[in-house]
């Protein structure tokens, strides 16, 4: 399994509200984003996906719909709070049918989101569906099924 990463950025305000109603003050970061796509197989030319593809999907997607805005204004990131936790989630599932739509068996693996240099999150997504799983040579491959000749 080859896994491709990307990385890209956008700048947005937010703040967090906690219990009993306490809230810190609005402020922004310029956020950094790493997209991780798995490819269980490389094309004729020797590539798992065009970094260009996946590039342009994560920047298409994080400069239309979270570049300079207030994350507290997003309908899917602003509850309960628009945390790195929930930006990743929420990252994930829109730019997940846009990879899996660039090449046939590859998906996205992994999100990473950092408020700060030093401070992210990483989703998970985990492996692909029994039925979507593919061999190394591209075809599918049921749960349980053998991979011999």
């Amino acid at each position: 399994m080859y896994l491709v990463r990307v990385k890209d950025s956008f700048c947005a305000a937010h703040h967090l509200v906690f219990g009993k109603g306490a809230a810190e003050a609005g402020h922004g970061h310029e956020w950094a984003v790493e997209a991780i796509v798995a490819c269980p197989g490389l094309d004729a030319t020797g590539i798992g996906v065009d970094f260009r593809a996946v590039k342009r999907a994560l920047h298409r997607l994080l400069d239309t719909e979270l570049d300079h805005r207030n994350l507290n204004s997003i309908r899917g990131v602003s509850k309960p709070n628009p945390t790195s936790e929930i930006v990743a989630r929420w990252i994930a599932d829109r730019l997940g049918p846009r990879i899996a739509a660039l090449r046939p068996g590859i998906r996205l693996a992994a999100v990473t989101v950092w408020e700060t240099a030093d401070c992210g999150v990483t989703l998970d997504i985990g492996p692909a569906p029994a039925a979507a799983r593919t061999s190394s040579r591209g075809n599918r491959v049921a749960r349980g099924a053998s991979r011999g000749r």
